[in-house]
């Protein structure tokens, strides 16, 4: 049973009212909030809601995390990180578009529109398709144990394979392995983005694959659910911190590839030429995208069926539109799997912006830094001038210097 981090009251496993043993998960970043933590100098445990002997308290300031303090933090990372891409041209790591709509079939269209370019809304394609999870290892073995040193002679470091310290079937780079909490453990769906657990460390040797990370981000989700404001006149108001221990930690996860399969990424869309049960259906085709600029997001889409053979198209007419989906983004670092650091800086510098107010458990070094980022500048400088954002702090004035270095030019290309 897990305990809980005053040892008084009825310790809960998945507590939220009507929620069972379902968890509350925080909705997918491009930066991972235990990231955003380790950047700001906040100790992981205190992020995930743990605490005790392992994990002490280091100042009077110092304070654990909620799940309601987690979730204003993604909510807050979320808008930044569309505020940067819109100035960027792309997103600054790779995502996944669905269904992304593009017209076509308007007046001045090329006849020959099997050979007319389109342009995606996100610049950086990495290949053009949807995502795919492949299951690797269900129920993947977690062991704990203790690393470098721990002066709390806390289990710190967590180890996953099919049983004790076993690697596992490699994915066919480290970026592509994703780790997520079993439904078994609160999750609401298996795979499900929100259940993700990042970052993790990925060593690939040849056919296996060993993979590490910090224990704390392995605490039962169902931990969660019971947050500070659940406390609240409670004969124990702190009985939604936990303490640090294996037993509030799960002892297994699910392990997956993450790849992109290629085939039909792209729908063709008729109107007005089909006999349809419906005057309000369009009539489609299956088609492929031949890349023609990846950095710029230029392609083709021509009919296609099967593994993207070329086929006739329903109609010769151009099709009115065309729905399709890739991956964009700029690219991660190939060994580590992290996003640019300095797209990291800059999400973190506007995240503090945007908070209205510290979290919970910004103290010291995090403290510090949020204040500094929120520091009001002149807006009549020329530089603070130019930024787009009608947020005249510094934190955004340093964010702003790095995405106009790295932005992408707005221009169209020739001969399209």
């Amino acid at each position: 049973m897990p305990t809980s981090g005053t040892h008084t009251g009825t310790p809960v496993t998945g507590g939220g009212a009507g929620l069972g043993n379902i968890a509350e998960g925080l909705p997918y970043t491009l930066l991972p909030p235990a990231r955003y933590a380790e950047i700001m100098q906040i100790s992981m445990p205190h992020f995930m809601q743990l605490n005790g002997v392992k994990a002490p308290l280091r100042s009077g300031c110092d304070d654990i995390w909620d799940q309601d303090g987690r979730e204003l933090l993604v909510w807050t990372m979320l808008q930044a990180e569309e505020l940067i891409a819109n100035e960027l041209g792309f997103w600054p790591a790779p995502k996944f578009m669905t269904n992304e709509p593009h017209s076509l079939g308007l007046d001045g269209v090329r006849s020959d529109w099997q050979n007319a370019e389109l342009e995606t809304d996100w610049g950086y394609v990495e290949s053009y398709g949807t995502e795919t999870l492949t299951l690797v290892q269900a129920d993947a073995v977690v062991q704990y144990s203790v690393g470098n040193n721990n002066p709390f002679d806390r289990e710190n470091l967590a180890v996953i394979g099919t049983s004790l310290y076993a690697d596992l079937t490699a994915c066919a780079n480290p970026c592509e392995v994703a780790v997520f909490f079993r439904v078994a453990d609160g999750a609401i769906d298996a795979a499900d983005s929100r259940f993700e657990i990042r970052p993790l460390t990925i060593d690939i040797d040849g056919s296996t694959m060993h993979i590490t990370g910090e224990s704390s981000l392995f605490v039962i989700p169902t931990l969660w659910n019971l947050t500070e404001a659940d406390a609240l006149g409670s004969d124990d108001p702190n009985i939604w911190k936990w303490n640090f221990e294996v037993s509030n930690l799960v002892a297994a996860v699910d392990v997956y590839c993450r790849t992109v399969t290629n085939a039909l990424p792209v729908t063709l869309r008729w109107d007005g030429v089909c006999t349809c049960t419906s005057v309000c259906e369009h009539s489609t085709q299956t088609a492929c995208a031949y890349p023609t600029d990846l950095k710029r997001g230029f392609f083709i889409p021509r009919p296609a069926t099967g593994a993207n053979v070329y086929t006739s198209p329903t109609y010769w007419r151009p099709p009115e539109s065309v729905y399709v989906n890739y991956k964009a983004g700029y690219p991660l670092d190939p060994k580590t799997c992290r996003m640019n650091a300095n797209f990291e800086r800059a999400i973190v510098k506007l995240t503090n912006v945007l908070l209205p107010e510290p979290p919970c458990a910004f103290c010291d070094a995090a403290q510090v830094r949020w204040h500094n980022d929120r520091k009001v500048i002149d807006p009549l400088t020329p530089e603070a001038a130019g930024m787009p954002w009608d947020l005249y702090s510094q934190g955004a004035l340093e964010a702003w210097r790095i995405v106009k270095r790295f932005a992408m030019g707005r221009g169209g290309k020739m001969g399209r």
